[in-house]
């Protein structure tokens, strides 16, 4: 599967929803890239199946670790805090990961 490029990734809260901007890109199994600007690790891609881990600063400083199933253009995940899961949706809005 094809998961490189810019994916605008929205997470649903008991605040609202938050979009932020993800960056993905592949290297065999392995992805870097980053969440809102900052670096993402322990990126994974296995078949449809994706994981990473994302750094978060706002509404206060945390650790993501998001798991999604890949569909084309698609993804929908959770994102796991230690204090939380939220559900989100992501779609990709460019091929080119610069």
């Amino acid at each position: 599967m094809n998961i490189d490029g810019t994916w605008r990734l929205t997470m649903v809260t008991g605040g609202g929803e938050d979009t932020v901007e993800l960056v993905l890109r592949s290297a065999g199994d392995a992805l870097d890239g980053t969440f809102d600007g900052r670096p993402i690790s322990e990126g994974k891609l296995k078949g449809v199946e994706v994981t990473f881990t994302a750094s978060i600063t706002s509404p206060l400083k945390a650790k993501l670790k998001c798991a999604a199933t890949l569909d084309g253009d698609a993804m929908t995940g959770k994102a796991k805090a230690v204090f939380l899961t939220v559900p989100f949706t992501a779609t990709r809005v460019s091929g080119d990961p610069t």
